[in-house]
């Protein structure tokens, strides 16, 4: 079975929340998970064995951040959320995105879960990353990802 966004239509999220993203020390997982536990809206925590990665809102890492002052933040950061259910055997979506938006020469941090991805781009490039996401969609339409 072949994917087309012409059989599952892909609508763009585009909120106006400026994200941070934080790399925090693995040490620091207990306190990370309960400084979440009453943050509403989207939090991406991601732990490995270097660090734990921690995407929340501008106003909530403000809150939170002098609880790790060893972390290394980068903030200034909007969302593009694929409102769309992305099945685990379609394969190339975030590839394309990701190759549209290096041609524009636009940096991102790419999201996945486990319906969907996203990419966070800084805001001074939101728009020029809005309009390439926008341009490879449509050439997405035209083409197959091929599902295994």
């Amino acid at each position: 079975m072949l994917w087309s966004s012409e059989i599952m239509p892909i609508q763009l999220h585009l909120p106006e929340t400026r994200f941070a993203a934080a790399s925090i020390p693995p040490e620091h997982y207990g306190e990370v998970v309960a400084c979440l536990r009453d943050v509403e809206g989207f939090v991406s925590m991601t732990r490995d064995k270097e660090e734990i990665t921690l995407i929340v809102a501008e106003e909530i890492w403000q809150k939170i951040a002098s609880r790790f002052p060893d972390a290394k933040t980068q903030g200034q950061r909007r969302l593009i959320r694929f409102d769309t259910v992305l099945d685990f055997s379609v394969v190339g979506f975030i590839a394309e995105i990701s190759r549209a938006l290096a041609e524009a020469d636009i940096s991102i941090l790419s999201i996945s879960t486990y319906s969907t991805d996203a990419v966070l781009v800084h805001e001074s490039r939101f728009d020029d990353a809005v309009t390439a996401i926008k341009q490879a969609l449509v050439t997405l339409r035209f083409t197959h990802l091929a599902q295994h």
